[in-house]
């Protein structure tokens, strides 16, 4: 295989995936972000490497075992990165899913991982659960279903991705935005350009934004969905899962140590222009769900912080997206001459993503 000289833009999960599995061919790969290195949307997420249990009930069973199979390839290379939690879904009376629909589809998403399951599913009476959860609210409550998933040390990760790229050549250009990037291989950076021989669109919310500020038309669109998160100083012993009855969601409330929560993700559609920060009426959504399930109530006192991340959705142009909850978060490459660009995906398919871009640089 001839070297080639391949122009990446997007340092997140994606671009940087890419970039190793590019260089990793023998390329000389050149990796830019605007910013820092994994400071946007691959930082900005639940921190789970996950199949997505809950879009077993859309039907993206293929979608659910790729990711499956790629999360235990995450515990191989980082396994001071990542931990095997139990997840617990309470069920109340008002349960949109009740006992037997969810314990279905655990033991289905614990099938779908074959031999890397990383746990049984199970089924909880409410003594079980009042034992695991004693601040849990027990209103109504008629016991649990858990399942086995991975959270990961986002920060630690990304670090162990980017001395990765690095350790295979790549040569990352950090605080380098690109202006505008051509189908003909060319990057324009700070006004200068520069050709490779292949330049690869890896910029997540900002991949169509680039395209149309170049002038190329795409197949594809994205549609951009916010989701924000709150630090709580709250101590759980493992993870709760609450299923959201008035728009039919889930939120995820995960231990992260020193007796703290992430508790999240809210789905808003977000304007690239508008601030990527959690809003009032966010932290007040979150709020509520949480003082619903537990007794113990909580207010603004008991957040130490909070973040917001914007995810990409990506669709193609001829077709319309009517739900972003049940939107697969699968990805689409689009090849343009000596342009390919990337739309879409998430932390766990990223490896997969980036060995499959890689094959098709000839």
């Amino acid at each position: 295989m001839a070297k080639k000289r391949i122009g990446i833009v997007g340092a997140g999960v994606n671009g940087t995936s890419i970039a190793t599995a590019c260089a990793a061919r023998g390329h000389e790969v050149e990796l830019f972000d605007s910013g820092p290195a994994f400071a946007e949307t691959s930082r900005k997420s639940s921190r789970m490497l996950h199949g997505g249990i809950r879009y077993l009930e859309q039907g993206h069973f293929g979608l659910v075992r790729e990711a499956l199979l790629e999360r235990d390839e995450w515990q191989q290379l980082a396994p001071d990165a990542t931990r095997v939690e139990r997840f617990f879904f309470p069920i109340y009376k008002d349960s949109p899913r009740g006992r037997a629909l969810l314990y279905s589809g655990a033991t289905l998403y614990q099938w779908l991982a074959g031999r890397f399951s990383v746990g049984k599913s199970r089924l909880h009476s409410i003594p079980e659960v009042t034992e695991v959860f004693p601040g849990l609210n027990p209103n109504g409550l008629c016991g649990a279903v858990s399942y086995c998933d991975v959270v990961m040390n986002d920060e630690r990760l990304a670090e162990t991705l980017v001395e990765e790229a690095k350790d295979h050549g790549v040569s990352l250009h950090e605080h380098t935005p690109i202006s505008r990037i051509a189908t003909t291989g060319f990057l324009d950076i700070n006004g200068k350009l520069q050709e490779f021989d292949h330049v690869i669109n890896a910029g997540g919310p900002w991949a169509s934004s680039l395209l149309e500020r170049s002038g190329i038309s795409s197949a594809f669109a994205l549609e951009h969905v916010r989701g924000s998160h709150l630090i709580l100083k709250a101590d759980l012993k493992h993870a709760l899962v609450f299923q959201i009855a008035a728009d039919q969601r889930i939120v995820f409330a995960i231990p992260i140590g020193q007796g703290r929560t992430l508790f999240g993700t809210t789905e808003h559609t977000h304007h690239l222009a508008e601030p990527i920060a959690c809003s009032g009426q966010e932290i007040d959504y979150l709020l509520a769900i949480y003082n619903q399930h537990m007794t113990h109530q909580i207010d603004r006192s008991d957040i130490e912080s909070t973040y917001s991340g914007v995810r990409p959705i990506v669709r193609r142009r001829s077709e319309s997206l009517s739900n972003m909850s049940a939107a697969s978060r699968d990805s689409e490459i689009e090849i343009i001459d000596q342009l390919i660009n990337v739309f879409g995906g998430k932390w766990t398919s990223a490896r997969r993503l980036g060995s499959n871009v890689a094959s098709l640089i000839d």
